[in-house]
Parts: C-alpha cells; structure tokens; sequence
C-alpha cells in the first residue's frame, strides 16, 4: 500500500512538473510588441491576423471576420463590427512554450501560438 503511494505521489509530480505552465501578463506595450504584424493560430485551428494599424482578420474555415484590435490598460481589446463595443481581456504570455494566452473577465481562455512563415 506504501509504495502504491509513493509511485502515484512521485507520477503526480512528474506529470505536473511537464505540464506546467509560467504564464506572465504583459503590459501594454508589451502586447502590441508581441502580436504587430503577427499570426495566431488557435487550438481549434483558427488563425487570426493582426495589423500593426489596429486591423485583425479571423479566419474560420472558408470565412474571414474583419475587426480592430488595441491595447488597452493593459489588456488586449478587439471590435467585431457589426458591434459598437470593445472586449477586453488579459494577455498573457508563456516564455517556455512561446504561447499566448487571452483570458476574459469571466474566465474563458483562448490559447494561440504564432503561425510559422
């Protein structure tokens, strides 16, 4: 019974060790530095553009969205016309994977990484 503990308590920590994450929030400018002019692509497989204008394109399947996108406070906002308003989340950054992160104020998180070119 002790060493079933024992190996499940040390699988635990190897498996938590892998998987572990470092996210770190960035600033304003170190959300506009991190995505001008760069792509995402998501783990749904959809890809968004992001102009150093302000402009994005979402690409979903065959479609393309056009909105705007700014930093804002600290956070990443984006407008999807037909809408008036701006949504805002955090932006977060993880060093070791190269991922990032947005995190809306009710939790939901959308992970991209950038396309390769």
């Amino acid at each position: 019974m002790g060493k079933k503990i024992i190996v499940a308590g040390l699988f635990s920590v190897i498996c938590s060790t892998a998987f572990a994450q470092d996210w770190k929030p960035l600033n304003a400018e170190g959300i506009v530095a991190a995505l001008s002019e760069r792509a995402l692509v998501y783990e749904d497989g959809e890809r968004q553009t992001f102009r150093e204008s302000g402009r994005t394109t979402y690409s979903v399947g065959a479609g393309d969205s056009q909105g705007s996108w700014r930093a804002e406070g600290d956070q990443y906002c984006s407008n999807w016309p037909p809408a008036m308003t701006w949504s805002c989340y955090a932006f977060e950054w993880d060093a070791e994977s190269g991922r990032l992160r947005f995190v809306s104020a009710s939790g939901d998180v959308t992970v991209g990484t950038y396309v390769k070119e």
